[in-house]
């Protein structure tokens, strides 16, 4: 059974092979059936003729031998005489009856007479021969008597021999249809075998043409259809070839045109970066140096009529402070230099502090916002996440004439949805992916700047890939937008309280600065800053004017300030570690600069030294030295 099994499963009726082989077998079995049919039938019936013509024989022979024998009354004549005939005839049995119906004579296979089909049973008459005996005397007297009967013999032949017969010529039969069959099958296989084989043959070289191997080609003679099927490949291998070769030849092209463009885009990038780092560097310094005298001159006047005068000045510097900020946001983004540092905060808290932030700039435009309570805790970084909420909120705000804006949260399994939904214009479909690019701003082609800058989208696009949180815009024109994000649920139990800041004390009087910069005006803002201050201060325009200036007073400076970028191709990092050499000890540093290139960022991130950018917002300055001093001074006491 299983051999059966494993060949019908290799001979399935969907392959050549097998279709074939009963495209072959079939007509051959069905005309070897009614052949053999046919002629075992013929050779059956003249085997039961030559029975039947036997058993005639053998009776007339017996009828015409056994009168004398009978005239004679010598019954042992009679008996071998039917002994002779039948073991020459091979009867099944034969007997001799006289008129009367007695049994003369018989062979000892009497018995086996009742089991002969009456079919192969034959009489006979045994008279006295129709020649004149009349001088024989043993004739002359019957035949005086008038009677010349003289009984009857009967034969038959044993059906053994025709079912030895049918059998046998099954059995031949059989035998030859088989070793036809096995002929016709073994050719059949063959012719199939070497067919199967060229096609899969071919199908093996489609394949390997369909995996990219183009210059395979099929095996087969010229010869036939499979032939023409072969040969239609390889026409179709050197066709797809060529045209690879052409495909090849056009993407090597096209690839060095795009090199070629690619690397001409770089370098305009790279042209661009520079220029926009240098002139960023060139407007931050002026602008810093302006900062500086505006608080100078801020913290000296004494006159009420010019405070006005002095207060519009330091708007407009502010101003345009928050512009140089926002590109500097963007800068430290692309820069990798933002870390995001995730913890558990409460959510609700926040939410609470932006309700206070924009109420009063909502009620100036008489806009309603709301804040859904959400009281649940988050996990993430919550300076950037109210980063992010601040710049949609202030997007939202600026953008929404009538109606009002909706911040709401809602959860998706261990996630919170926070949305912020306005009444405002909208957005198009066309242009919604375009409003986070830096400098879009779809309804202020005035580039109006109390309309926002066109930064904010771009930060918070670059928070949220910070982050790991999905930001997500819906909008339709005319009805409004809604802004999301996705930041991962908290556990209340981790929130840890915050530190209380302790506040900056106050500068020693012997405090000493060191401040390197190569712009003279920021010089002389700096030292007026510091005479406000009461802090003493060194400026020099390099490394060796500062350790000119130390050495004539005989001191060293208790915080270096400098500028990253300097004259000689030098700059802060190195100026600071010049001056640490010189003096023997690591110095508190800070370095400022105008640049804003994310390489800029990232180099002085790796340097480890905290970095303020210009322009600077002097309590910033003044914190932040304080901080440094007091450490300083505390890890020496320790």
């Amino acid at each position: 059974m299983n051999l059966l099994r494993a060949l019908s499963g290799r001979l399935s009726l969907s392959s050549i092979r097998s279709r074939m082989l009963l495209i072959a077998l079939l007509p051959a079995l069905l005309a070897e059936f009614g052949m053999v049919a046919y002629f075992t039938t013929e050779a059956l019936g003249a085997a039961e003729r030559d029975l039947h013509a036997r058993a005639v024989n053998a009776a007339r022979h017996l009828a015409g031998t056994l009168p004398y024998a009978l005239v004679s009354g010598d019954l042992a004549l009679a008996h071998r005489l039917l002994e002779t005939e039948t073991a020459n005839s091979r009867l099944a049995f034969a007997r001799i009856v006289d008129a009367r119906g007695r049994i003369l004579a018989s062979t000892d296979a009497t018995l086996r007479a009742a089991l002969v089909d009456a079919h192969y049973r034959q009489r006979a008459l045994i008279r006295l021969p129709a020649t004149d005996f009349s001088e024989d005397p043993l004739f002359a007297a019957s035949t005086r008597r008038g009677n010349d009967l003289l009984g009857e013999v009967e034969v038959g032949v044993s059906r053994d021999q025709i079912r030895t017969f049918k059998r046998d010529t099954l059995i031949h039969a059989t035998l030859l249809m088989l070793l036809a069959l096995t002929l016709t099958g073994a050719l059949a296989w063959r012719l199939s075998n070497r067919l199967a084989g060229q096609l899969r043959h071919v199908g093996q070289v489609v394949g390997r043409l369909a995996c990219g191997d183009l210059a395979v080609r099929t095996q087969v003679p010229q010869q036939g259809e499979v032939g023409a099927l072969a040969a239609g490949v390889n026409h179709m291998a050197e066709a797809l070839q060529t045209h690879r070769g052409e495909l090849e030849k056009r993407i090597q092209e096209a690839t060095a045109d795009l090199a070629a463009k690619k690397d001409m885009a770089e370098r305009a990038n790279h042209a661009k970066s520079r220029f926009f780092a240098a002139a960023s560097h060139d407007l931050r310094q002026p602008l810093h140096a302006l900062s500086l005298f505006v608080a100078a001159l801020k913290a000296r006047n004494q006159q009420p009529e010019t405070q006005t005068l002095i207060d519009n000045i330091e708007a407009s510097t502010a101003a345009m402070e928050l512009l140089f900020n926002a590109l500097l946001d963007i800068s430290r983004l692309d820069a990798g230099t933002i870390e995001a540092h995730p913890v558990h905060f409460p959510l609700q808290k926040m939410l609470d502090d932006l309700a206070k932030q924009f109420g009063a700039l909502t009620a100036e435009k008489q806009l309603r916002l709301r804040f859904r309570p959400c009281d649940v805790t988050l996990y993430s970084d919550p300076l950037l996440i109210e980063r992010i909420l601040v710049n949609l909120i202030s997007n939202a705000i600026r953008y929404t004439d009538d109606g009002g804006v909706l911040v709401g949260c809602r959860r998706r399994g261990r996630m919170l949805r926070i949305s912020v939904v306005d009444t405002g214009r909208g957005i198009p479909p066309d242009q919604q992916e375009s409003v986070f690019q830096e400098f879009v701003q779809l309804h202020n082609p005035a580039r109006d700047r109390s309309k926002g800058l066109g930064l904010g989208l771009a930060i918070v696009s670059r928070l949220g890939r910070l982050l790991g949180h999905r930001v997500e815009l819906r909008s339709r024109p005319g009805h409004g937008s809604a802004f999301s994000i996705e930041i991962p649920l908290g556990d209340a139990q981790l929130i840890q309280a915050p530190t209380p800041t302790a506040a900056p004390g106050q500068l020693a009087a012997d405090t000493l600065v060191l401040l390197v910069d190569d712009e003279s005006a920021i010089l002389r803002g700096m030292a007026e800053l510091f005479d406000n201050w009461n802090i003493d201060l060194v400026t020099a325009h390099s490394a060796a004017e500062a350790e000119q200036w130390l050495d004539s007073i005989g001191r060293v400076p208790d915080v270096i300030v400098s500028d990253y970028r300097l004259p000689d191709d030098t700059d802060g990092i190195e100026v600071i570690a010049r001056l640490r050499r010189k003096f023997g000890r690591d110095i508190p540093a800070i370095l400022v600069t105008g640049d804003t290139a994310p390489d800029t960022i990232l180099r002085i991130s790796r340097a480890g030294f905290p970095l303020l950018h210009k322009p600077l917002r002097p309590a910033k300055l003044r914190a932040l030295l304080t901080h440094l001093i007091q450490q300083a001074r505390a890890a020496t006491v320790g």
